[in-house]
């Protein structure tokens, strides 16, 4: 027995001390990243629409990004008076969150070919560059033009809690298009739905009608009702029938 037991000691010393595996930031390298495209209405009337490219980060699973990379505007198919140029520097410290280039757009009534610009990236710190251009195109919403207008008042009951007003646009969204809604109170009662002061509707690429929804109060012991409609701030083209009444009957 005793010799068993010094046997077993002895293999007990040689065996070898695994240490347990750590992981540091060196191992996790350089994060790489990426400019992401955007396509987009021109707009219409005056100043500028936003273009927004992400520049997203890929680390290995566990890891962040700390570096720095910069960006700026080039012209593809574009003349300097259509883009407010863009530079500048994007940080990022123990992140892995995508970063926002924002670039205007300045819009116009004029019918004209699509155009195209990107935003370029260059001079990576810590970090290694896998796209290194985002591309901006540009959508003419002058030709064909794009009207967005509302389809017409409404006539509904207190007790279905809700009305909807429906809008249309002229042609097929090529690119989300975007309003913004809000009601109009009329008379001297307080208003028996919830007003909206500003509201968004979005008709998606390929659609042509959106949808403006105004919550009822529905308490019976409410005189009748009425108020307005108004879209406003299109994101691309003109607006045609702006504003329209909704009456609100309780059921007697």
């Amino acid at each position: 027995m005793r010799a068993l037991l010094l046997a077993a000691a002895a293999v007990a010393v040689v065996l070898p001390v695994v240490p347990a595996q750590t992981w540091t930031t060196a191992a996790c390298g350089p994060a790489t990243v990426s400019a992401g495209d955007y396509r987009q209405y021109e707009g219409t009337g005056p100043g500028t629409t936003a273009f927004t490219f992400l520049v997203t980060v890929s680390t290995a699973p566990g890891c962040t990004a700390t570096g720095s990379v910069n960006y700026v505007t080039e012209h593809v198919s574009t003349t300097p008076a259509d883009l407010v140029a863009a530079s500048g520097t994007l940080t990022w410290t123990d992140s892995t969150t995508a970063a926002a280039v924002v670039v205007g757009v300045v819009r116009d009534s004029a019918p004209e070919p699509e155009e195209a610009f990107s935003v370029r990236l260059s001079g990576a710190q810590n970090l290694v560059i896998a796209k290194d251009r985002g591309r901006g195109q540009i959508i003419d919403d002058d030709l064909p033009p794009v009207e967005t207008s509302l389809d017409g008042g409404k006539i509904c009951w207190r007790y279905e809690g809700s009305v909807d007003i429906g809008v249309h646009t002229s042609t097929p969204a090529r690119a989300p298009i975007t309003l913004h809604y809000r009601t109009i109170h009329t008379g001297t009662n307080p208003p028996g739905y919830y007003p909206v002061k500003d509201g968004l509707i979005t008709i998606p690429v390929g659609a042509t009608r959106g949808t403006a929804t105004i919550r009822l109060k529905t308490d019976q012991s409410l005189p009748d009702d009425q108020f307005y409609v108004e879209i406003f701030s299109p994101s691309a083209g003109t607006l045609g029938l702006t504003k329209v009444p909704v009456t609100v009957k309780t059921k007697r």
